[in-house]
């Protein structure tokens, strides 16, 4: 099998920052190395907001059943970096590079897997607009729903190092827009205050976060109410025309995002009848059904549950059951010289051509 070292440093080189990178080059290089490895592949290009262009790359082989899923975005460059964060640095057993933790070892290490085996049923989508609105994953479980037809079960890469992540909360993020009229402030007794009203929404939903704080399983208590943000007003003297609260709650395994949205915005319009409300992200939260089904090699390595989101929920949605799992540690990502263990890179790559082998 080859060196995933120096297939990662040829990913990282490919600026795919989101906003403004370039995933489809990206694609269009590991288009390459699959079809080098015997994949029937093809590049997609996906529409996204403001005018971006996402793109994943979708390979298989046979008729697939398991599916390995790893993003090709990165977050911005984060201030800090101590080099450029395109070129690759390899040093204390580690490589240092946008993206080298979150996920681009991972990708490296699942090519470099298929160097030594021939893989049946197999298949391998990396994709974009992960680190945002996740449109790229939900524009494949569309388009590609009859190649993916008989998928069981994926495996979605993301930094733990090398453990499976069973478990994590879903997000959701909404928006209360509270109009008013505006004015002078000495007219403030006869006019709409919409920051106050705002701020009594605020004080309501801390409280209902408040009785949630036992619900869920252990590890995962409470919903994570965060009151994140109030804006509005423009001076002193003046009252505003509008305000906005800004929330998130990140709730547990098992809960129903949907209903949760549903509860809050009636909480919402019951404490202020005229608050216009949007969520502009409501994903699921996730638990892997059944890790004793999946390749023993994945099986295997010991569980753990994730503090961060991942698409794995998106796919088990879908009803693909999944597993998340990848090189790397999760502190080390969004930071500045983000790094992944060679170890690590290693391992994985390992596990993953032994998860190859495995398949019937």
């Amino acid at each position: 099998m080859s060196d995933p070292v120096e297939l990662l440093s040829r990913l990282i080189a490919v600026d795919t920052h989101n906003p403004g990178g370039d995933e489809r080059k990206l694609c269009a290089l590991a288009a390459d190395e699959l079809r080098a490895r015997g994949g029937e592949v093809r590049v997609v290009e996906v529409p996204r907001e403001g005018g971006v262009t996402g793109a994943y790359v979708l390979a298989t082989w046979g008729t697939p059943r398991l599916l390995l899923n790893a993003h090709v975005d990165t977050v911005p460059v984060n201030a800090g970096w101590s080099a450029d964060p395109f070129t690759a640095r390899v040093a204390d057993g580690r490589v240092v590079g946008l993206g080298a933790c979150d996920t681009k070892g991972a990708i490296a290490a699942i090519l470099c897997a298929l160097d030594g085996e021939h893989p049946r049923d197999l298949a391998i989508a990396f994709t974009g607009d992960e680190e945002r609105t996740g449109t790229v994953i939900r524009a494949l479980l569309e388009r590609e729903r009859d190649a993916l037809a008989e998928v069981r079960r994926a495996v979605v890469c993301e930094p733990t190092s090398c453990r499976a992540g069973t478990r994590h909360r879903g997000i959701l993020w909404i928006e209360a827009a509270i109009g008013g009229r505006g004015g002078h402030s000495s007219r403030a007794d006869e006019l709409p205050a919409p920051l106050a009203d705002a701020a009594r929404l605020a004080c309501e939903y801390a409280e209902w976060g408040q009785r949630q704080r036992e619900l869920g399983p252990i590890g995962f208590r409470g919903m994570c109410m965060n009151i994140a943000k109030l804006d509005g007003g423009v001076a002193f003297n003046v009252i505003p025309d509008e305000a906005t609260l800004t929330i998130s709650v990140r709730p547990p395994p098992g809960s129903d995002v949907e209903q949760v949205r549903r509860e809050l915005e009636a909480l919402a319009l019951d404490v202020v009848p005229r608050a216009q409300l949007s969520a502009p992200i409501a994903n699921p939260s996730f638990h892997t059904r059944d890790l004793s089904a999946f390749p023993a090699p994945i099986a295997a390595v010991p569980a753990v549950d994730l503090a961060f989101w991942t698409e794995a929920a998106l796919l088990a949605e879908a009803g693909i059951d999944s597993v998340v799992y990848g090189p790397g540690d999760i502190a080390h990502a969004h930071a500045p010289d983000e790094f992944v263990p060679i170890a690590d890179l290693q391992r994985a790559r390992d596990t993953f051509a032994a998860v190859l082998a495995s398949v019937p």
